[in-house]
């Protein structure tokens, strides 16, 4: 009887250590898969296997359960069942949703009876979670195309591998399995101010909450300099606009003339599970609310190692290839 896939991995990076004693060493890949681009799009695909057909997953470090769209469930002829898990959406909306049990790989790891929610994700087949990616070490190459597992049990400092003249690095909470439906979130300073963001590799823009840009930034869409996107609803409150900083830094790595969307924060406003504090929402399942989600419209732009004993993310501008 094979384990389930996150039991799998875990298994894995625990045989691979030396019986006689925990000492570090180099790093040690795992898996190697191939990230195929989004047509048209910044975002990215990873392949995988599900009953034996092949699908390319959206990769998403903002979601921690995978799952695979209904047109993927229908092709498969899979029988979907209701969920205990709740969507929510940008505009409060709250979703029930379903769930299909299937046989998957992933590079040479195999898991039987898989559980994925049933979630649309066009043009991909459904969305490669954190699930997926559980008790490694993960590194996000996107100008190489490649999403690569590490075992755990290196060095502490010793992952930049792919470069010589320097990186840096930011702690990081929400991807060991302790907080593990927490969002993966570091600090960052947007024009000198601290903030926390969230990596969301599923997003194509980067986003700041509007709340946040007006009590920080004093930023509202009628704002000059501020440019009209559109809007969520009919309500006027509930304008995008975009906007432009001047610098964003992550550790020392800076990035000049980032340009973020203004999104106006509605996620779970129509759910019972929510309360008012002051003038925000809060969710009873809430630990932490990060004001901002870094894109791929950044993210392609950077290589990234999550280290997860660390506890840290090093990362240095995308290398050429």
């Amino acid at each position: 009887m094979r384990l389930p896939l996150v039991a799998l991995i875990a298994g894995l990076a625990c045989a691979a250590l030396p019986a006689q004693a925990q000492q570090c060493g180099p790093l040690k890949r795992a898996i190697s898969l191939d990230l195929t681009p989004e047509p048209g799009g910044a975002r990215f695909g990873v392949p995988v296997s599900v009953n034996g057909a092949q699908k390319q997953l959206a990769l998403t470090t903002g979601e921690f359960i995978s799952s695979l769209s209904p047109e993927t469930v229908a092709e498969l002829k899979l029988s979907p069942r209701p969920a205990r898990t709740q969507l929510l959406d940008a505009k409060g909306n709250v979703y029930n949703t379903q769930v299909v049990t299937v046989d998957l790989a992933i590079g040479p790891v195999k898991a039987d009876q898989q559980e994925m929610l049933v979630v649309n994700e066009e043009p991909f087949d459904g969305q490669f979670g954190r699930n997926l990616m559980q008790n490694y070490d993960i590194e996000l190459d996107f100008a190489g195309r490649k999403l690569n597992y590490f075992l755990t049990d290196h060095c502490e400092g010793q992952v930049v591998y792919w470069s010589t003249t320097g990186f840096t690095t930011v702690p990081f909470t929400g991807w060991d399995h302790n907080s593990n439906r927490r969002t993966v979130t570091i600090p960052v300073l947007l024009d000198g101010h601290e903030l926390f963001a969230e990596i969301d590799t599923i997003v194509s823009q980067s986003i700041l909450d509007a709340d946040t840009a007006k009590s920080v930034f004093g930023l509202t869409p009628d704002s000059q300099g501020a440019v009209p996107l559109g809007a969520l609803d009919a309500n006027p409150a509930h304008r995008i606009f975009g906007w432009t900083f001047k610098e964003l830094k992550i550790g020392g790595l800076t990035i000049t003339n980032q340009r973020m969307q203004v999104v106006p924060d509605l996620v779970g406003t129509k759910s019972r599970d929510t309360l008012r504090a002051d003038s925000r929402l809060v969710r009873r399942t809430d630990n932490f609310h990060p004001s901002m989600r870094l894109g791929m419209d950044l993210l392609r732009r950077l290589h990234l190692y999550l280290a997860v004993k660390e506890g840290k993310l090093y990362l240095t501008a995308a290398q050429p290839k």
